[in-house]
């Protein structure tokens, strides 16, 4: 029996992917600064692209921020979690933009003294498929 390279195996499972959702279904996070003063907010935005010809629907987008803050002298988990655009009609060639606000806590950990802040979407397209993206944020001193 002959080996299959773990990369191998990938390709194989996203070609397969790619042909359940029409191969170009696009899903991105940007942001807007990678830089953010504690207290102030990040300004992102969420855009999920229905490949041409194929309409879809936009079940939900999962957006969360997970860091660090400072609670009665100790570092804590910090995870704020939300929902968008539930059952949004998602023509194919088109694109739908989620703006996202969110404000960094006062007790935020710094990024320099190892608070590590991420802002992660998710996306459930046709109440199956999930495609997702993450953007790192550098939380600074005001």
């Amino acid at each position: 029996m002959g080996k299959i390279k773990l990369s191998e195996t990938l390709q194989f499972l996203t070609a397969r992917l790619n042909r359940i959702t029409g191969g170009e279904l696009d899903f991105s996070v940007m942001i807007d600064d990678e830089e953010v003063a504690i207290g102030d907010v990040i300004r992102a935005r969420a855009i999920v692209r229905a490949p041409e010809g194929q309409d879809r629907t936009l079940t939900c987008v999962k957006i969360s921020l997970r860091g660090q803050v400072q609670s009665d002298g100790a570092w804590q988990e910090y995870d704020e979690r939300a929902e968008a655009a539930q059952d949004v009609p998602l023509p194919g060639g088109h694109e739908y933009v989620i703006p996202i606000v969110i404000k960094i806590p006062h007790h935020a950990v710094l990024s320099e003294d190892g608070g590590n802040w991420r802002l992660r979407a998710q996306a459930v397209v046709d109440r199956t498929l999930d495609p997702r993206d993450e953007a790192r944020v550098t939380v600074v001193d005001a």
